[in-house]
């Protein structure tokens, strides 16, 4: 009996301070689990500029989120409740890799290479295939 009175004691301070992304005994999303560590706090953004760009970008969706949030909180039963946040979860991240694609595809074209980037100051990829072109001839004989 001691030892439970004793775990109790323990245990119960732990469980007080836990966080608590429960309400109604609904898990509640997070919008750190969706947003990068540097736009998990995002605050409005002022002035303009190409991070700016991103800033607003991330606290629109933040304010998007956070209004979802309120009409998930409406929600009088608890499957309904489940429901729309599960709705918003997959809306969150279908979001989010949608904006890694972009990202991906910018840094892709910036990743291009020099021959096709600018075409009239290196020919050396086409040279090269007429090149190969001529060597391998078909009927040839060696």
């Amino acid at each position: 009996m001691k030892k439970i009175l004793l775990l109790a004691v323990f245990l119960f301070p732990a469980f007080a301070f836990a966080e608590d992304n429960y309400i109604n005994g609904v898990e509640e999303p997070q919008w750190k689990d969706f947003a990068p560590p540097a736009f998990a706090d995002v605050q409005e953004p002022k002035g303009v500029g190409k991070f700016n760009d991103t800033t607003v970008y991330w606290y629109k969706r933040r304010v998007e989120f956070e209004s979802g949030i309120e009409i998930c909180r409406e929600k009088s039963l608890t499957e309904e409740k489940v429901a729309c946040y599960q709705k918003l979860k997959v809306k969150q991240y279908a979001k989010n890799s949608n904006y890694n694609a972009r990202l991906e595809a910018i840094d892709n074209e910036k990743r291009m290479p020099q021959e096709m980037q600018d075409p009239t100051t290196n020919m050396l990829p086409i040279g090269g295939a007429i090149g190969n072109f001529m060597r391998y001839q078909p009927n040839e004989f060696r």
